[in-house]
């Protein structure tokens, strides 16, 4: 695969999880979507909501990727509203293809979801939750999720094949604000019963679907 092919894979990757946290995504955008201070400087795309802007640029790691990326963050010393975020592409490696899980599995981590809620371990609840939801994902789009897989997109294909409702869908892009805050440190975000009752409500569903289909 050439560089032009992996970069937009990368950029199409980022798009639904920047969108289940409420931005706006536009790949390779024209100049007039882009800040003052960008100059000439053009990102490989940017994503905006009200209370902040992302510029991202996907790097070839190379012998002089460091110096690239050191002359476009200087653009964004200062600035309190943009956030610059290299995505780095690496020498290809084996592809990783996850072995799609049993549905007596998948049931059995979700009377486990549920024990830890009962034990008010919300966090950890939560967090296998979203595990078990890709899980299940993979057994009725086996070839959609056979990679692993971004929340955002986990939400979008499934709405987009008709598993989840768009209600349903909207309900997971705010929780998938949380899981990812939690998966990447913030440790203070606060976990409700609420919030694991309605991914189990969710993957409870999925699972019934599941066992109603043949599985591939």
């Amino acid at each position: 695969m050439n560089r032009q092919a992996t970069e937009i894979d990368v950029l199409q990757n980022l798009t639904p999880e920047l969108e289940a946290e409420g931005y706006e995504v536009y790949l390779h955008p024209n100049r007039h979507l882009l800040p003052e201070f960008f100059g000439n400087f053009m990102p490989d795309a940017i994503a905006r909501r009200p209370d902040k802007g992302i510029a991202i640029e996907v790097i070839q790691d190379s012998r002089d990727a460091k110096r690239r990326k050191e002359k476009f963050a200087k653009l964004f010393e200062g600035q309190d509203e943009w956030e610059f975020r290299v995505v780095w592409i690496r020498p290809a490696g084996p592809v990783i293809v996850l072995e799609q899980q049993t549905l007596w599995l998948i049931q059995k981590r979700t009377s486990e979801i549920k024990a830890l809620a009962e034990n008010k371990n919300f966090g950890p609840a939560f967090l296998l939750a979203w595990a078990t939801f890709e899980a299940i994902g993979r057994i009725l789009l086996p070839q959609e999720f056979e990679r692993p897989q971004t929340p955002g997109r986990l939400i979008q294909v499934l709405a987009g094949e008709g598993y989840i409702t768009p209600n349903e869908a909207d309900t997971l892009r705010v929780l998938a604000e949380k899981r990812n805050k939690l998966i990447h440190g913030e440790l203070k975000t606060r976990i409700s019963e609420s919030d694991v009752t309605q991914m189990v409500d969710v993957v409870s569903m999925l699972t019934k679907m599941a066992g109603k289909a043949p599985v591939e």
